[in-house]
């Protein structure tokens, strides 16, 4: 074996530590485990069943002790273990001290005999010092491997050497004379890599007679790790009771000794506490050992990560024919929109035209006053009118013309055309009375109902009118109401078509880009799941075999002697599998099974347990989620969710605050997933409904007539109830907290007696509710829908919430941190275990800097620096700002004591004391507060002219100014559920400067504090935050944000173009809500 570096050393030398450490807790365990069984047995066979019941529960809650004591252990070395990520050297040695301690305590407590455990224990400690000083030895990779099961032997698929009975009962008889009560073949010295056959005399054992069924459990380099078989009897044999196994012997041993034990009785055979020993041949040092392993994980992490990286090849390729593919399906999408769009306005057009032209008194002619030379006037001809300049106001003047429309004028254009004289001769021929006749040729309208025409001199001085009536004819061979529309409608399209297709090119452009958003974040979760669970192929395929991969040392099974699984298809609807045991691989601590998918498969559902008790022990079921894992090719398909929002807000629509967007944005990404979803909303007399709303069916609940209204409100299925007693005829949203906690009451159960006997469509998988408003759907009848329910803001309706909380199958928030924060809540508390913290996101269509019509520049990631700057020049000018080669510091907010306003105040003159510039976007709704700002931008105005400014107005092109403009914003709000500005100042590429609370501490990640916590999170770092309240706290973030400005730039360059490329989409946490959605399923 080659020599190995003082590094390697440095890692096998830990490796081979912990690995001792834990093979001796394992085997105290064993042996703890053996003489509970003994006493239960002997228990038994005096026929005491008091006796039998009181020793059970004493070695059950002997197990249940040790189970906690062994998962405090790991806990230890599990938070130890983060250092590996760390400073290499100084952390491993942290690391390595506290594992090692956790395990020292395990072993001693699982010792009966505590001086000998802690005599075996130094011994491992001198055998593996290699020379390292105390604790401070490094480990790695290997202290992984030094985890894992045996490797695969060559033995394992071979027989062992065949002998004679003769041979074999010559072995036998002298083992009993030697009093053995094992023997293997072939005798002598066990190789490595090879197949032996082992031999037991169970007679001469403990193991009781009656029911025998001894089954061998095989302990391989100091029990790191086993492998059970069961023994069959050889009757053959004589002088004795003698059962024998087939045991494939691994090639990289250093030891391997066993038990013998009774399935039936529990009732162990460990050689008088010394275990059955095989000398082997070949065998390595502990040392050679573990630098082996190390070599094998290596090599073995390396060939499993390329399986993976070609696996996500091969789905990254599949994931962008899809975004071809969905690319070209928007840009028919967005043709057929615009033609739809096209022919509804110009139904619509025509209908008002008609509707228009009803009161119209329309004649051919009038005698004496004008006449239609040549018969009626037909549309799209020329046609000539003739006017009689002595009939009316226009007497006495020798000319006269004519103003000539169409359609009650409603048509664009109008003509003045010039009337000439008509000779006698004309005036007999067309029949027309005396009088002064004049007349002209008008070009019709095709698409005209109806001429319109005035006459006035040629002054305009005066006019004939009608008495402002007007005149008005109607048009022979006028079109169709229909052919009308379809013209108009190829008209408009044929106007527009340039910016029509700058449109088509966007929407193309947007379904590639939430493409990949979705790519990437199904990537992401990939990368996080493969780390500890994988499959062979990658990617099951229905109908075949799958290998499945599971590191337990990376999750709550930490330590646990043994790894099973169960498991289900199609979220858990088909072909659920009972546990089954999986083996340990040998490399990397990864444990395996082999599972068979069904063709019908397309999803395989699986949890994680310790031993084969599906109901008892440890359990690793992702949070109570499940893993899931997609499989290919399945037949059918797997039927899609049907999700119901009953909410009191959805955007653009109804929207107070950040409800409405949640419900929309929210909606539309799990509908973007292949789900169907639909919105059930009040319908209030506040909203502009300009959209194609159809009334679709009344129904009667509790004496009141509701009306149901059907639409499409951003892309998304809407159906808006309306009560006909008066209730939503308010004239806004919200009125007064105890009426509208009974209206929005009365209003739910409506919605509720819709959705089980008036909907078109089938009773909803979830019904998902939001806030108090809508929280009593929670606990009334909903059929057969299961509910989940999202908390927006806990300060109204906690006494709804709570009730809520306790009905619903899973609850939300908008953010983890604040799920954290008011998980102590008396309207959470209770049923804080079904409560989950799920990060809202931003529109990236709404808030795009490539695509915002309020910005001088659109810029991109690739492009930001001329369009920042574009944008921060444009804000100076707006705001009457100096330009200088300063930093730029922006608010927008509302100015309310949760938003921190006296830490704005407090940055605001700090900003400008360090030479920065400072604008504010935003109103106070308490008068004192305004107030105070208004004196506040008075100061500031005075001392610092061109470099501060406060805007109290809504402006919503300002706010994109300023998201673009300045170099970082500031949120230091004192509570904050979510929020979006971060968000939002992120995609712009502003860097935020926030406190951390709620949703900001989980979207915004400190440059100094945060980078192990951004690398769990699957992040890198984005932006400078603090922790306290007062001015010294703030001062402690902004400062450093303002240094980094002036004496970093390059570096805050690469900030930029790194925050402005994070996904705050709605695509990751649609997934999240879509599992949460399945886990309310399971009943």
């Amino acid at each position: 074996m080659p020599e190995s570096t003082p590094h390697q050393a440095f890692k096998v030398a830990a490796a081979a530590k912990i690995s001792a450490a834990k093979s001796l807790a394992r085997k105290l365990s064993e042996e703890q485990k053996a003489a509970a069984a003994a006493a239960r047995a002997g228990t038994q066979r005096n026929a005491n069943p008091g006796k039998a019941k009181e020793l059970a529960e004493l070695t059950k809650a002997q197990a249940t002790d040790l189970a906690k004591q062994a998962a405090q252990a790991d806990s230890l070395a599990r938070a130890a273990r983060k250092a590996e990520q760390g400073e290499p050297h100084v952390l491993e040695l942290q690391r390595l001290k506290t594992e090692n301690e956790a395990l020292q305590r395990l072993v001693l407590q699982l010792a009966s005999n505590k001086a000998d455990a802690e005599r075996r224990l130094a011994a491992v400690k001198d055998k593996f010092s290699l020379g390292v000083a105390g604790d401070s030895m490094d480990s790695s990779a290997s202290a992984d491997a030094s985890k894992a099961s045996r490797t695969k032997s060559k033995g394992e698929e071979a027989s062992p050497p065949s002998l004679s009975t003769a041979e074999i009962q010559r072995l036998a008889s002298a083992a009993s004379a030697a009093g053995n009560r094992t023997f293997s073949v072939p005798e002598g010295r066990v190789a490595v890599g090879t197949t032996i056959r082992l031999y037991y005399d169970r007679a001469a054992g403990p193991l009781p007679a009656a029911e025998a069924r001894p089954t061998i459990k095989v302990g391989w380099n100091g029990w790191e790790t086993q492998q059970t078989l069961p023994l069959r009897r050889v009757a053959s044999l004589e002088a004795g009771e003698w059962w024998c196994a087939d045991l494939g012997i691994p090639d990289l041993l250093t030891r391997a000794e066993f038990v013998v034990f009774d399935e039936a009785g529990g009732v162990h055979d460990n050689n008088s506490g010394s275990n059955f020993v095989l000398e082997l041949e070949g065998a390595v040092s502990e040392q050679q050992l573990h630098v082996r392993r190390l070599e094998l994980f290596e090599a073995a992490e390396a060939a499993r990560r390329r399986e993976l990286e070609a696996e996500e090849g091969r789905l990254h390729q599949e994931s962008m024919v899809a975004a071809q593919a969905a690319s070209k399906a928007a840009r028919t999408a967005f043709r057929v929109r615009k033609e739809r769009a096209a022919h509804r306005a110009a139904a619509l057009a025509v209908a008002r035209r008609r509707r228009g032209l009803e009161d119209l008194t329309a004649a051919p002619q009038r005698e004496g006053v004008y006449a239609w030379l040549g018969g009626e006037p037909r549309a799209g001809a020329h046609a000539t009118l003739a006017y009689n300049l002595r009939a009316g106001p226009l007497r006495g003047r020798d000319s006269a013309q004519a103003v000539i429309g169409f359609d009650n004028w409603h048509l664009k254009g109008k003509t003045v055309v010039k009337l000439e004289p008509l000779s006698d001769a004309q005036v007999r021929r067309h029949g027309l009375s005396s009088g002064t006749w004049v007349a002209a040729t008008v070009e019709l309208d095709e698409v005209a109902l109806v001429v319109d025409f005035v006459f006035c001199d040629e002054r305009r001085e005066a006019w004939d009118n009608n008495e402002r009536r007007d005149y008005h004819t109607a048009l022979a061979g006028a079109m169709a109401d229909a052919e009308l529309a379809a013209r108009l409608a190829r008209a408009a399209l044929e106007r527009d078509a340039d910016a029509a297709a700058r449109q088509e090119d966007l929407a193309a452009k947007r379904a590639l880009e939430k493409a990949e958003i979705k790519y990437e974040a199904a990537k992401a979760r990939r990368a996080a799941q493969a780390a500890f669970l994988y499959t062979r192929p990658t990617t099951p395929r229905a109908g075949e075999a799958v290998e499945l991969l599971y590191n337990p040392d990376l999750t709550t099974l930490r330590g646990r002697p043994e790894v099973w699984v169960r498991g289900g298809f199609n979220r858990w609807t088909a072909g659920n599998f009972p546990p089954q045991a999986m083996r340990a691989t040998g490399v990397g601590g990864f444990h395996a099974t082999t599972i068979q998918v069904p063709r019908a498969a397309h999803v395989l559902d699986l949890v994680f347990l310790d031993s084969g008790d599906a109901h008892g022990g440890f359990t690793d079921d992702n949070r109570g989620l499940d893993y899931h894992l997609p499989v290919a090719g399945g037949q059918g398909a797997l039927d899609p969710l049907r999700v119901v929002h009953v909410a009191a807000e959805m955007a653009p629509i109804a929207k107070e605050g950040g409800l409405g967007d949640v419900v929309t944005a929210l909606g539309r990404a799990v509908q973007e997933e292949g789900h169907e979803v639909e919105i059930v909303l009040p319908k209030y007399d506040c909203i502009n409904y300009d959209l194609d709303l159809k009334l679709v069916k009344e129904f009667w609940y509790n004496g009141v007539e509701i009306k149901v209204w059907k639409g499409i409100v951003e892309d998304l299925h809407t159906t808006f109830l309306e009560p006909c007693n008066g209730m939503f005829w308010v004239g806004r949203i919200y009125t007064e907290m105890n009426a509208d906690r009974h209206r929005f009451g009365v209003w739910c159960e409506a919605a509720l007696e819709y959705l089980r006997h008036h909907a078109e469509k089938r009773i909803p998988d979830i019904l998902h509710a939001h806030d108090w408003q809508s929280a009593p759907c929670t606990w009334l009848d909903c059929g057969t829908a299961r509910t989940a329910f999202t908390i927006h803001n806990l300060n109204y309706g906690a006494d709804l919430i709570e009730r809520a909380m306790g009905a619903t199958a899973v609850a939300t928030t908008v953010s983890p941190t604040y799920a954290q924060e008011v998980s102590g809540h008396p309207a959470v508390a209770p049923n804080h275990a079904k409560f989950h913290g799920i990060r809202n996101g931003i529109d990236p269509e709404i808030w795009d800097p490539a695509e915002d019509e309020f910005l001088p520049r659109s810029y991109s990631a690739d492009t930001f620096t001329e369009g920042k700057a574009a944008a921060k020049a444009e804000l100076r000018a707006k705001m009457n700002l100096c330009e200088a080669d300063v930093p730029l510091v922006g608010v927008v907010t509302r100015l309310t004591h949760q938003k921190g306003v006296h830490l704005i105040k407090h940055a605001a003159w700090r900003t400008l004391e360090r030479g920065g510039q400072f604008v504010l976007l935003g109103s106070a709704p308490d008068a004192r507060v305004q107030a105070e700002f208004n004196a506040l931008a008075a100061d500031l105005a005075r001392q610092y002219p061109d470099r501060a400014r406060l805007w109290f107005a809504y402006n919503e092109p300002l706010s994109h100014l300023i998201y673009a403009g300045a170099d970082m914003l500031l949120v230091p709000s004192m509570f904050e559920p979510c929020g979006l500005t971060q968000m939002i100042a992120m995609r712009y590429g502003t860097i935020p400067v926030v406190r951390k609370t709620g949703g900001l501490n989980d979207t915004v990640f400190d440059v100094d504090h945060d980078v192990e916590r951004a690398a769990a999170a699957g992040m890198a770092v984005n932006g400078f935050s603090f922790e306290g309240t007062d001015g010294p706290g703030i001062d402690y973030a902004l400062n450093r944000a303002l240094t980094a400005w002036y004496s970093e730039r390059a570096w805050w360059q690469e900030m930029t173009e790194r925050v402005m490329r994070m996904d705050w989409s709605w695509a990751k946490p649609a997934l999240e809500y879509i599992e949460l959605y399945y886990k309310a399923l399971r009943r």
